[in-house]
């Protein structure tokens, strides 16, 4: 099979063709700086910064008193280093909140080729409906 047949199985190319017979569907183009974001796994697992505050797990407990064990102190010898600031996708973000209000308010992520199916577990309703960009990037970061 050559490349081109390949390619013309992506989503972008056979859903304007299926539209009036498949689910709604909005496709987005990822930056090259999310795709890296996406694929790199070298540093701590940050989600990004969400310009409208969205929590991927708005339902976990947050007890300050246990979050004092994983802080370290000063002195830890790491004192050079600062922390990775979380990146931020503004743009995208602002996109995908418009995508999946047009969609109903909520939405099943999809990669060209493959969906998020083996991180489902780690969203905060178990499954891969996301209402939020913070709830798919969780999704796609994790799988």
């Amino acid at each position: 099979m050559k490349e081109e047949e390949i390619n013309r199985c992506q989503i972008q190319e056979w859903y304007p063709k299926f539209k009036s017979v498949s689910i709604k569907t909005r496709i987005h183009e990822l930056p090259e700086s999310f795709v890296q974001y996406l694929l790199d796994d070298s540093g701590p697992f940050l989600l990004p910064l969400s310009i409208s505050n969205d929590d991927a797990l708005p339902k976990r407990v947050n007890n300050p008193e246990e979050e004092e064990d994983f802080v370290a102190s000063e002195g830890s010898g790491d004192e050079a280093e600062e922390p990775t600031p979380p990146p931020s996708f503004p743009e995208l973000e602002m996109r995908i909140k418009e995508s999946i209000e047009s969609l109903g308010g909520a939405a099943f992520p999809k990669l060209n080729w493959s969906a998020p199916k083996d991180s489902a577990w780690i969203s905060s309703t178990g499954n891969l409906k996301c209402t939020t960009f913070s709830e798919i990037v969780l999704l796609l970061k994790s799988s």
